[in-house]
């Protein structure tokens, strides 16, 4: 039986997590009108997860290497908490989808605050099962790809089940505790590891530049980050719109369920420009064209962290 390409089960995954996304994300829906109303296309450059637990992140990963999606750079952001990485379609193309992976740094927290994490994390992960998952994954790996059937299984159980909050709500001890010291590795929490955000391409939205589709999702009533990250004329641009706060569910310590007020979820907006060596040379392709800039940069990201990110006392 003929297998899919990583290409062809990658774009089933973009197009089934992001229309997930859609579902829960009301600027996202507005943005892609405003992008066709432009005469645009919407090419989702990345998106991004976080989480707090290793077996979720190292099983993500798995299923993105079937995905042709391999762990390339590595990103450290000590005032966040947070540990991150990229996952890329190696070599000169920028285009390809990327996924930007953030784990929640344990060992920068208190011991008992960590505790907390670790028994949350331990709670979802106990609530599912993931063993037919594991097992599709190892037959991919085996065979080199997925059939149709197992595609579908992949895309679904990766999307609403691995991408999933699947136990109880969030205890508020533990939500109020870890937003004390960040609030990004609490919303990760509160969100679970979802796309907190997904990237529409600046240029295929058909504007000329980060500043002008800013200027425009301002106007049209947007709620973005204060200041565009990276200079004019440097590899990457980036800005975001601000995560709508949102009631999510609470364990409370009487065993109740409660509200709390957290932020998850926005859309961030891209510019790539050519990339340059360490010396500041412009790169080139083997063919001649720019080559254009595909990873991340620390500075830029610690600034986008903060469109979702759920303080204390709330």
């Amino acid at each position: 039986m003929a297998r899919l390409s990583p290409a062809a089960l990658r774009a089933r995954f973009v197009d089934a997590a992001t229309e997930k996304f859609a579902r829960n994300v009301a600027d996202f829906v507005r943005l892609q009108a405003l992008v066709a109303d432009h005469g645009g296309r919407f090419h989702n450059d990345h998106g991004a997860i976080r989480t707090a637990d290793p077996r979720v992140r190292a099983l993500f990963v798995r299923a993105a290497r079937l995905m042709g999606l391999r762990p390339e750079r590595r990103y450290a952001f000590p005032a966040k908490k947070l540990k991150s990485f990229d996952l890329q379609v190696i070599g000169e193309d920028a285009t390809p989808f990327k996924v930007f992976v953030s784990e929640v740094d344990l060992d920068a927290f208190a011991p008992e605050v960590a505790a907390c994490i670790v028994d949350d994390a331990e709670r979802q992960w106990s609530a599912v099962d993931h063993s037919a998952f594991i097992a599709l994954l190892a037959r991919g790996e085996i065979a080199g790809g997925l059939d149709e059937a197992d595609a579908a299984n992949f895309v679904s159980h990766l999307v609403e089940t691995v991408m999933q909050r699947n136990g109880p709500p969030l205890q508020r001890q533990t939500l109020a505790r870890v937003a004390a010291v960040s609030g990004e590795a609490a919303s990760a929490l509160a969100l679970g590891p979802d796309f907190n955000h997904v990237t529409i391409d600046v240029r295929a939205a058909n504007f000329d530049g980060i500043d002008a589709m800013a200027d425009t999702m301002r106007a049209a009533g947007f709620r973005l980050l204060p200041a565009i990250q990276g200079a004019p004329g440097t590899a990457l641009r980036q800005t975001a719109t601000m995560a709508a706060t949102m009631d999510t569910p609470v364990l409370e310590a009487d065993g109740t369920v409660g509200v709390a007020q957290t932020e998850k979820q926005f859309v961030e907006i891209i510019e790539r420009a050519q990339a340059h060596d360490d010396d500041g040379t412009p790169l080139w392709t083997q063919d001649g064209a720019p080559l254009i800039f595909r990873n991340f940069l620390a500075a830029n990201a610690e600034k986008i962290f903060d469109a979702a990110a759920t303080r204390a006392g709330r």
